[in-house]
């Protein structure tokens, strides 16, 4: 039910969940895309200033939470594995949300 009635999937998104599936060593990690409408619904509903994500992985979750952050709202979002950094930035960037989100390696 769930998956028939909910926003399609952004194209940005798409390809994030696309590039993970075939670079990353655990794509099961990853959000996904009624997890991540769901993550966007919350966050459009409450409008933070601020939200802490431990863990980013290739960064869908953070895509997600920052679509709904309040006017100049940051998203803090820690990930230690520096070999996914290059993914993170580059949808983070496609996405459009480099002043929303900010990463720390």
């Amino acid at each position: 039910y769930c998956e028939a009635h909910t926003t399609p999937q952004s194209e940005v998104l798409y390809e994030l969940e696309r590039e993970t599936n075939l670079k990353t060593l655990a794509p099961q990690m990853m959000s996904g895309h009624l997890q991540g409408q769901f993550l966007t619904l919350l966050s459009t509903l409450m409008r933070p200033q601020a939200i802490l994500e431990i863990g980013t992985f290739t960064g869908y979750a953070a895509i997600c939470l920052a679509q709904g952050l309040a006017d100049g709202g940051l998203l803090h979002t820690i990930e230690p594995n520096r070999e996914l950094e290059h993914i993170i930035r580059k949808y983070i960037a496609k996405a459009g949300l480099q002043e929303k989100i900010q990463l720390y390696i």
